[in-house]
């Protein structure tokens, strides 16, 4: 399996052209984001073939960077069942899990709760280990 940082810009390109993949939406900064990808990704992609895709949200970004990210979250609300008290459905929430298939958003799952019999789940369910 491969880990990719990629940008927003390249998930709107792969959903244009009909892909089905997975991204994570993370902030650099954030220790659950980090525990994830050091933790429960890197073993888990030792033993499965499937590409996995980081986009990282940095306080470095220009708006340029951010505006598109802003404007994906606004065209694919958070889903209601995830937000604690106090968050909107159109902010950035960390980690943030995106199932992509066939270029449409299929499912959204927001949270720490992401390991790795939950990725196996997800993985297996949209095929994302058959995807060439």
């Amino acid at each position: 399996g491969t880990i990719n940082n990629t940008n927003i810009n390249e998930v709107l390109n792969r959903m244009e052209n009909k892909e089905t993949f997975v991204f994570m939406l993370g902030f650099d900064f954030c220790s659950v984001c980090q525990w994830f990808k050091e933790e429960v990704l890197t073993n888990y992609i030792k033993n499965h073939g499937f590409e996995f895709n980081l986009v990282e949200i940095s306080p470095k970004m220009s708006d340029a960077e951010l505006d598109p990210v802003f404007q994906f979250i606004m065209d694919h609300p958070n889903p209601p069942e995830f937000l604690k008290e106090g968050q909107t459905e159109t902010e950035p929430l960390a980690p943030s899990f995106y199932f992509i298939v066939d270029g449409e958003v299929e499912e959204i799952f927001i949270g720490p709760e992401m390991d790795e019999k939950k990725l196996d789940r997800f993985v297996q369910k949209y095929q994302l280990d058959k995807v060439k």
